[in-house]
């Protein structure tokens, strides 16, 4: 059994290092982002490590991971737009601000402060603030306990409240949210 697993992990690294380049700059034409290239090129190689007992079936290798590595991209951009729809969603529910031009400055920043964290706490807050899931829905959802999703909030929140803290006075709207 040993073997088996080195092999595997010694052909899934000779894979790896053969095609990241190729992986990077498919994802990278599309989302024309280097931090969201690098996070396409990990989902393609979930992807390749979970298939790699038919990779060597493939004759033409770098098209198939190429054609994986576009469709995450395509995919991970899709996902964005729905973000990005959620986000202002989830600005308009924190409470109107009487000037135009303040609203739209908070709501770029919490756009940039929401991306900042990290994609587990992002989630986290997003389906429970805006998409209004319980802690026990959002634990089925992640496949986790109800303590381990509130100390997941506790944690982004805590971790918004230390960035807010970081950028300085005049975000009410962010500091309500935190």
């Amino acid at each position: 059994m040993m073997v088996l697993e080195r092999d595997k992990e010694e052909a899934f690294n000779r894979i790896y290092h053969q095609y990241y380049s190729l992986v990077y700059y498919t994802a990278y034409k599309v989302l024309n982002d280097s931090y969201m290239a690098q996070d396409v090129v990990q989902e393609t190689f979930i992807k390749v490590f979970s298939h790699l007992h038919t990779i060597r079936q493939q004759k033409n290798k770098a098209a198939w991971i190429k054609t994986i590595s576009k469709n995450k991209a395509i995919d991970y951009y899709r996902r964005r737009a729905v973000r990005n729809e959620i986000l202002d969603d989830l600005i308009e529910s924190i409470g109107s601000v009487e000037d135009a031009t303040d609203s739209l400055a908070e709501k770029n920043a919490l756009h940039e402060l929401l991306y900042t964290l990290e994609p587990q706490y992002r989630q986290s807050l997003l389906l429970v603030y805006e998409q209004g899931f319980t802690y026990e829905q959002l634990a089925a959802y992640q496949n986790t306990t109800v303590s381990a999703v509130k100390s997941k909030l506790h944690r982004a929140k805590k971790k918004l409240r230390l960035i807010v803290g970081e950028a300085g006075p005049g975000m009410t709207a962010v500091d309500r949210y935190a």
